[in-house]
């Protein structure tokens, strides 16, 4: 995974608190000063749809409340995402589930086409940091938007370690941690093209105005032709063949809600391709610029306990750590 961009520095952390204030009071403070920031100098540059079924009211309100606290409420609407419970029922390349999700991003492309500014497109399992309006407000001035057809704020982290040393070494190369503490803060982001990078999921993505058409008629097309493929792998389909560009920020600053993503599987088993996925999601969330370590570590423990140290397994675990610790580079 190659850089496409030089990376974008932001403002260097200010000390809100000093030596006295806890993290958490630490974590409010840095909260309230980016929230002020995007109300009083930061005006977001793009317009926002969120997808979301009638019947999922929880999600609703607990995605509308993020954008309330970070005062974009106003540049936000609401999609009612096609059910796929409700689907008549028949044979199908993709699940139903797969189906209707690929149907809400088309349909909602559909309407938004005709807009005048940038869109933002978000599932409403999706967790917004506070610096995801700075940084993707400066981005666009930046022209970002202009380069890349698609900009995703998270992406699906697969198993290729050397994506994942790739995002490692981002994350390093765009965080301060504090010695004292060893808490992680934002000083930049990078950006990566994802061409032939495994792009998938949909959850937070960014379209540039002047493709808004060219995008939703790609999109629908796939899907008058059978929809044999999900609607984040034909886009990987078409970022890969070149006829889109897209590019990723990192860090993430968005992810998807671990508690969410786990649902009712956090206090039941889960197991074959669920725990594999929910491994990945993990891995994911890691990446994101706020990760939730007390969620992470409860996952852990219930689902990938250390096991039997053999010589193989610490063998084959210490190679991986360096795989993962961003120092493995292409050979």
């Amino acid at each position: 995974m190659e850089a496409a961009r030089s990376r974008l520095s932001l403002m260097a952390p200010v000390d809100l608190l000093g030596e006295s204030g806890t993290r958490e009071e630490e974590c409010q403070a840095l909260t309230r000063c980016l929230i002020a920031a995007c109300r009083t100098r930061v005006q977001v540059p793009f317009t926002g749809r969120y997808i979301n079924l009638d019947r999922s009211t929880e999600r609703r309100a607990r995605l509308e409340k993020q954008l309330r606290v970070l005062g974009i409420e106003q540049a936000y609407s609401r999609f009612s995402a096609v059910d796929g419970s409700r689907l008549a029922p028949g044979p199908r390349a993709i699940s139903h589930r797969e189906y209707a999700c690929f149907a809400s991003h088309v349909q909602l492309l559909k309407e938004a086409r005709s807009t005048l500014a940038h869109l933002h497109v978000l599932e409403d399992d999706a967790l917004l940091s506070p610096e995801f309006v700075p940084v993707t407000s400066q981005l666009i001035d930046q022209g970002v938007l202009d380069e890349y057809d698609l900009v995703y704020t998270d992406i699906f982290v697969s198993w290729d370690p050397l994506q994942i040393a790739a995002l490692e070494r981002a994350r390093r190369r765009n965080t301060d941690v504090d010695p004292r503490t060893g808490q992680e803060s934002l000083t930049g982001v990078s950006i990566f093209d994802l061409h032939r990078k495994g792009l998938a999921c949909t959850s937070s993505y960014l379209v540039s105005q002047r493709s808004l058409a060219r995008v939703t008629e790609l999109l629908e097309g796939a899907m008058v032709a059978g929809a044999t493929k999900p609607v984040d792998l034909v886009l990987r389909d078409l970022v890969d063949s070149g006829v889109l560009k897209a590019a990723c920020i990192v860090p993430f600053v968005t992810s998807v809600a671990l508690e969410l993503a786990t649902g009712s599987t956090i206090h039941g088993d889960v197991v074959g391709p669920e725990l594999a996925r929910l491994a990945c999601t993990v891995v994911r969330h890691t990446f994101f610029v706020r990760p939730d370590w007390a969620m992470i570590d409860r996952i852990l423990e219930r689902y990938f306990p250390p096991g039997e140290v053999t010589p193989r397994r610490r063998a084959v675990g210490r190679i991986m750590n360096f795989f993962v610790s961003g120092n493995a580079q292409s050979f």
